[in-house]
Order: structure tokens, then sequence, then C-alpha cells
């Protein structure tokens, strides 16, 4: 079910995508909306499901993980593609996975320390899957994240 999202509600969203540790009285000030306005939003955003949860974002590359890569995968034919997915995304060096279109059938984006680390997760972890036909990595030289 989509919800109808105005105006003042997509600044409110932007305000709180930016930093989610502002107060009720910065994202008024921010984006001209009263307080009492973007409380309201906010909690009719929340029991809506539009917003699921506040998190924060970590300097991987202060963790030592600076080098980021995009594993595209290829599963077996008869594979249960999702479970195979939902498998891979639940290790640490994972940050993000998508079942996908194309020649591949999975992509996952990973954070690792070095190239040696890099290898432990192709080489070693994802072999230990039967499903698993092939892989090509990609390693990013940039990230640019806008949130």
């Amino acid at each position: 079910m989509s919800i109808n999202i105005d105006e003042k509600d997509t600044l409110i969203l932007e305000a709180l995508k930016e930093d989610s540790h502002s107060s009720i009285q910065k994202i008024a000030k921010r984006t001209g909306i009263p307080p009492v306005t973007v409380h309201n939003r906010i909690k009719k955003l929340r029991s809506e499901g539009v917003i699921e949860k506040y998190t924060i974002k970590i300097n991987k590359a202060k963790l030592g993980r600076a080098m980021s890569a995009y594993v595209l995968i290829k599963a077996t034919p008869k594979s249960d593609h999702i479970g195979l997915l939902e498998k891979i995304i639940k290790h640490e060096l994972a940050e993000d996975g998508s079942a996908i279109t194309g020649e591949f059938d999975l992509i996952i984006k990973i954070r690792v320390k070095d190239v040696d680390e890099l290898n432990l997760f192709t080489l070693k972890f994802l072999r230990t899957f039967d499903e698993v036909s092939q892989t090509q990595t990609m390693i990013a030289f940039k990230n640019v994240e806008k949130y």
C-alpha cells in the first residue's frame, strides 16, 4: 500500500535522513514547519510504516574497512536464490545484497580492509555454497553516499 507524502513530509524525511538524531526543534527550524506539526507528522509517518527505524551511519574506513567491492553471483539453476542471498548477507563483511536480473542472480556489496580479506570472502566463504556456480568481483575506486 502506497502512502501519500506531501512537501512537508518530504522536507521532514530529508532532514531525518541527514541526521536522524535531530530534535523536533532543529527540524522545525530547518524546514520552516512549526514544531507541533513536525512532531505530529513524524508520529504519523512512523505509525504508517514510512519511518521504520532510526539508525546511525558508521564510518567504515575509520574501523579499518576502507575498501568496498561488489560481488556478482551466478547461482545454480535449481537453487533457492533468495535463500542463498539470505545466507550470504549474514556474513559480517556483507553490507547489502539484492537478487537481480541479467546474467548474474545476486549482487552483494562488501566492505573489507584489504585484498586479502576480499579473497577470504570470495574464495573461502562463497565457495562453501554448492549453489554458487560463478562469481565476478568488482572493486570500487570511490564511494559516494547520499546520506
